[in-house]
């Protein structure tokens, strides 16, 4: 299996310092991305409790996920986002806007950071990404988010970047036999005027 070549200059959309080790860029996957894109969804799927899947990933094939990488690449209310340190995906957010006409201006994102990297700065930095690309565009007026109760950490970041609590979802997740909250937040996107 060959490795997608490296990301030009101009693919990179934001670069982070990481005084842990090298820098970790964050750009748009395409699908030549998927094989790396699911290995890594594995990888932090196995680390974190907060996911809605474990080690074995989201139950997606890798034709699927070339197509959806491929897909959100030119679709105005969605996108990809990978963090990469030294050519390994270390973080990931995902946006999907809506297939019909009165609900493609809102959507709902997915985010994970590996646990090595958590506290660098990726989450965030691939937060406020999805935001500006919203307020750039013209299609997307609210972005959405699903997160466990007990994720303090996740609700932290959220509400400092302006995401409010919308409701509560009892018994969204059951994992080992125990039922979790959810939290639902949501952002009102204005669009930057020129």
């Amino acid at each position: 299996m060959t490795q997608p070549p490296p990301p030009s200059r101009t693919d990179v959309l934001a670069e982070i310092p990481n005084m842990l080790g090298s820098p970790i860029i964050v750009r748009r996957p395409s699908g030549d991305d998927a094989p790396a894109v699911l290995t890594y969804l594995r990888r932090v799927g196995a680390e974190s409790e907060f996911l809605s899947f474990g080690a074995e990933g989201p139950p997606i094939t890798e034709a699927e996920e070339r197509a959806f990488l491929a897909s959100v690449r030119s679709a105005p209310n969605a996108i990809a986002l990978i963090a990469e340190q030294n050519g390994e995906i270390v973080g990931m957010l995902s946006f999907k806007g809506g297939n019909r006409v009165r609900t493609r201006h809102v959507g709902e994102f997915g985010i994970s950071v590996a646990r090595r990297v958590q506290g660098t700065g990726v989450g965030r930095r691939l937060m406020e990404l999805l935001i500006q690309w919203a307020q750039r565009g013209e299609t997307v007026r609210k972005i959405n988010l699903v997160v466990r109760v007990d994720n303090g950490r996740a609700i932290a970041l959220y509400e400092s970047l302006g995401f409010v609590v919308e409701g509560r979802r009892s018994r969204d997740m059951l994992i080992e036999g125990t039922f979790h909250d959810s939290l639902i937040m949501g952002l009102p996107i204005d669009h930057a005027t020129p």
